[in-house]
């Protein structure tokens, strides 16, 4: 059984920083995200190139 992923990927460490699980995020074109994420990744990747995708994982 597949599930749906969505990974924020910085483009400049080639790296994924955060996964969600869910496909109702893809729908809603949302990635969900908390204050305390947010504040490491404006620490460690401020100014860096990144990008949302979604991906399927076998369970």
């Amino acid at each position: 059984m597949a599930v749906i992923i969505m990974q924020l990927v910085c483009d400049t460490c080639k790296k994924v920083l955060l996964e969600k699980e869910g496909e109702a995020h893809l729908l809603n074109e949302r990635f969900p995200i908390t204050g305390e994420e947010a504040k490491k990744l404006d620490t460690e990747h401020r100014g860096h190139e990144c990008h949302i995708e979604a991906v399927e994982k076998l369970q």
